[in-house]
């Protein structure tokens, strides 16, 4: 057995209790810990070199078991509550001047080890009165990996938001777009297809095809997801979600100037334990999600999860009169399952294999025309039986070796998407269908080397990115004839190398420096038909082909300072790149890379006793060649294509805060300022808005000389962009009630606020979204061991019907019809939740 010891002071073992005496330390004082996640006895053996306080525990009661990871500034026992997260049934109490880690239910008089008085014999271990310290009132942190290192929240200079899967679960967040809320400066909505589209800090993409790129990237795992339809099935049995904002060109690399969103799953642990959620609501929604983890041996476990969820259409088909009969869409089918595996056979070496596996089907989301031709944007006149059967599959290696000095670490993913769909225009002038089918795969590596030297904490890496896609879209005109579009190879690859590392020139004072090289190679070969009823070719409309290279080097410099334990400031310059592309048509067809210089500065806060959390962040972005796309006419036939906007300007002003007032009451709210502009973005030929001439007379921000003949400029300079409410706020209220039998009663009410936004760029009325509120609550009963729960839920208690995309005509631009998507309506159900182990 192992001693550890320090200063000369010798532990004594005795009834296989193992000891660590250290010399001891005022307690409340608060120190760093960097105590990676092993097995339980190492941790604890750490934690007593760290702490330099005693600790003891009977080797048999820790065996087998894994710590959590401790890393940032905590006093003594916030640290070893982190250690022992996932330690159940093992809790903390204080003895002597050190710390007894015991069963939960063990009596407060315990026989613990201690050093033997001059006459004592040495095998009669002390009998002492140990005191179970009560749960401090204080804040969560939450460990996060936006620096490719875990650090706690508070102490990464950067403003990002973080929250566990538990309290995303609380809130009722099931997927991506739930997340909007979550965060300032955030917005996330469905597009075409039931395609997410993420905007952060006023910048994101509305081009969610197979050619286009975000500009938020999300990663799930570590692994970077291209294409926007397979993001939202990954929430369940999840670890934490993390927000970064402000561009992450070094360390996340392409397609990241507006953020990151990084999305962790839960990985097997040493311990038996298992879930199960079913949740039931109106539009006859049913949801269940289970999850089962098995220690096969000290080096090895597993841990699988399911979610099935369904819910009826809540865009409600009206038919009327024979042949007119269409289903209800905008509804839910989905199942989804996942299997991971570690593998740890010793301290340094660390294998963690994922498989995920998603179908959706159903009839998909449905945009509804405007103006409403039923009076309400959750009814419509349908003609079009709608269908999809998606299937997504992914498969992710994660691969550690720790050498001391540094760790090397392989990321590797594969991913394949095939996407088969019927959809409806829904415009009352259409009602024709359109049948999509689509595959794709993606591959990813990253092999990264990082190290903390004491002063210098570094991480350098090189990274590859695949994607192949073939796609057959074929739309049903008036004629009855088919506009189809068939692109049999549509490639994407990236390399890059970077690195980056954090200097603590002081205590205090800290620089960070960073940088990243990327190459961009994209490109695709196809064409565009008209087809007869039959599918036969008519005639050809026009050759798709591009290929297309581009390169980039990004920087980072910030500085980062701790005013004392609990408050930090920071400062931050760095700069971004999305890759450019191609739109149908011929060379040159390509539109360029957008690019952003991001300034922001930053304080991190705790007050009163770490009671209270208040970040404050601002920042001031310029973006060149800003990447903004629109529908136009391709060789006669309407074509969604991504010009460069020339010069924009972002600024603004980020606050988090998090209050706990009592045990029983927690308040917590985050907010948005921001100012969004286009500086210069000038169009000389227009857009079929532009060259329409009835838009002479209708409201716009956009100048154009409509005495001229078409095809005329369209100047947008000085419009507001896209999604940028200026005013976002999101506030949460939380009381707890003790109920005699031990159990806790838990009533919260959150509501989100809203300014007016135009949802695209013209600045029509018949785009724009009028400012709002949408208030959630719930009411949660919770047993008093904690192994189950059940919760009473109301979403969007208003019942708001809230536009999250809007779309005018672009085939006759007319700025008055067009299509729509709404959020989901008033939503209220029940969960019931349980834990076995």
């Amino acid at each position: 057995m192992t001693h550890h010891a320090r200063g000369g002071l010798r532990p004594w073992l005795m009834g296989g209790v193992a000891l660590a005496l250290i010399a001891t330390t005022a307690h409340g004082e608060e120190r760093s810990y960097q105590i990676k996640a092993q097995n339980l006895g190492s941790a604890l053996k750490e934690f007593g070199l760290q702490s330099g306080r005693p600790i003891s525990f009977t080797e048999d009661r820790v065996r087998g078991r894994r710590s959590a990871e401790v890393f940032g500034t905590y006093d003594d026992e916030a640290a070893l509550r982190r250690l022992l997260r996932e330690a159940d049934g093992l809790r903390f109490v204080r003895a002597q001047n050190g710390f007894a880690v015991v069963q939960a239910d063990m009596p407060t008089m315990i026989k613990v080890a201690t050093q033997a008085a001059p006459m004592a014999p040495a095998s009669a271990p002390a009998q002492i009165r140990a005191e179970a310290p009560a749960e401090p009132i204080a804040v969560e942190e939450v460990v996060v990996t936006a620096q490719r290192r875990a650090e706690t929240v508070q102490s990464v200079p950067l403003a990002v938001s973080a929250a566990t899967g538990e309290s995303l679960a609380k809130q009722g967040v099931k997927n991506i777009v739930d997340l909007s809320a979550q965060a300032p400066s955030l917005q996330i909505s469905n597009g075409g297809g039931g395609n997410a589209q993420v905007f952060m800090r006023g910048v994101g993409s509305t081009n969610t095809t197979v050619v286009g790129d975000p500009a938020v990237a999300v990663h799930v795992d570590g692994i970077y997801v291209s294409r926007a339809n397979a993001i939202s099935g990954a929430f369940y049995d999840l670890d934490r979600v993390e927000v970064v904002r402000g561009p992450q060109g070094t360390l996340y690399g392409r397609n990241a100037t507006a953020g990151a969103i990084n999305i962790i799953t839960n990985a097997p642990k040493h311990v038996y334990e298992g879930a199960l959620d079913v949740e039931a609501g109106n539009y006859g929604a049913l949801t269940t999600t289970g999850m089962v983890n098995v220690p096969l041996s000290d080096a090895l476990a597993i841990r699988a999860a399911f979610q099935t969820s369904r819910h009826d259409g809540y865009l409600k088909a009206v038919n009327q009169g024979p042949g007119t009969g269409g289903n209800d869409r905008n509804d839910q089918d989905d199942k989804s399952a996942r299997l991971s595996v570690l593998f740890q056979p010793t301290e340094r070496l660390k294998v963690l294999v994922r498989g995920d596996y998603l179908h959706r089907g159903g009839a998909g989301f449905g945009d509804v025309a405007f103006p409403l031709e039923t009076g309400n944007p959750y009814t419509t006149l349908a003609k079009v039986n709608v269908s999809q059967d998606n299937t997504f599959k992914n498969i992710t290696l994660e691969a550690s070796y720790d050498f001391d000095w540094a760790t090397l670490t392989y990321l590797g993913g594969h991913r394949d998407v095939d996407v088969n769909t019927i959809t409806e225009n829904l415009a009352s002038d259409n009602h024709r269908p359109t049948y999509q089918s689509q595959d794709n795969w993606s591959e990813t590596q990253e092999l990264r080397l990082g190290g903390d030297s004491g002063r210098l904490k570094w991480v350098t890496g090189l990274y590859t990115f695949k994607e192949k896609s073939a796609t057959d879209t074929r739309i049903l005109q008036a004629n009855g004839n088919y506009l189809a579009f068939f692109q049999p190879y549509i490639f994407s690859r990236s390399a890059a190398a970077f690195g980056q590392a954090t200097y603590s020139v002081t205590e205090k004072l800290r620089l960070t420096a960073g940088a990243r090289y990327t190459h961009d190679h994209k490109g695709r070969s196809g064409n565009t038909y008209l087809l007869k009823p039959d599918f036969s070719i008519l005639s050809l409309v026009v050759r798709n082909l591009s290929d297309e290279t581009w390169n980039a080097t990004n920087w980072k410099l910030g500085v980062d300072y701790d005013i004392n334990s609990l408050s930090m400031l920071y400062a931050q310059a760095s700069t971004g790149y999305k890759a450019g592309g191609y739109f149908d048509g011929l060379p040159p067809n390509a539109y360029e890379p957008e690019h952003i210089t991001a300034y922001e500065i930053g304080s991190k806060n705790r007050f009163f006793d770490r009671r209270m959390r208040l970040n404050v962040a601002g920042f001031y972005n310029e973006y060149k060649d800003l990447q903004v796309s629109a529908v136009e006419n391709i060789a006669g036939q309407n074509a969604l294509v991504t010009r460069n906007a020339g010069k924009a300007v972002i600024y603004g002003v980020e606050v988090e805060t998090d209050f706990k007032i009592t045990r029983a009451d927690v308040i917590d709210m985050n907010m948005s300022w921001l100012h969004a502009r286009y500086e210069t973005f000038l169009l000389p030929l227009g857009d079929p808005f532009v060259n329409y001439a009835g838009n002479a007379t209708v409201s716009r921000c956009y100048k154009a000389d409509y005495t001229a003949a078409s095809p005329r400029a369209g100047d947008f300079s000085g419009c507001h962009m896209a999604r940028t409410p200026t005013w976002s706020i999101t506030a949460g209220y939380a009381h707890t009630f003790a109920l005699a039998n031990g159990a806790n009663l838990t009533a919260r009410a959150q509501s989100h606020y809203e300014s007016e936004k135009e949802l695209e760029f013209h600045g029509f009325a018949s785009n724009r979204q009028k400012a709002f509120t949408k208030t959630d609550l719930s009411l949660t009963y919770a047993a008093e061991d904690g192994r189950w729960s059940l919760m009473a839920y109301v979403r969007n208690l208003e019942d708001k019907a809230v536009k999250t995309n809007s779309n005018a005509n672009a085939t006759t631009g007319v700025s008055t019809n067009g299509t729509a998507f709404y959020a989901p309506p008033r939503l209220y159900g029940v969960r019931l939740s349980a834990k076995f182990n």
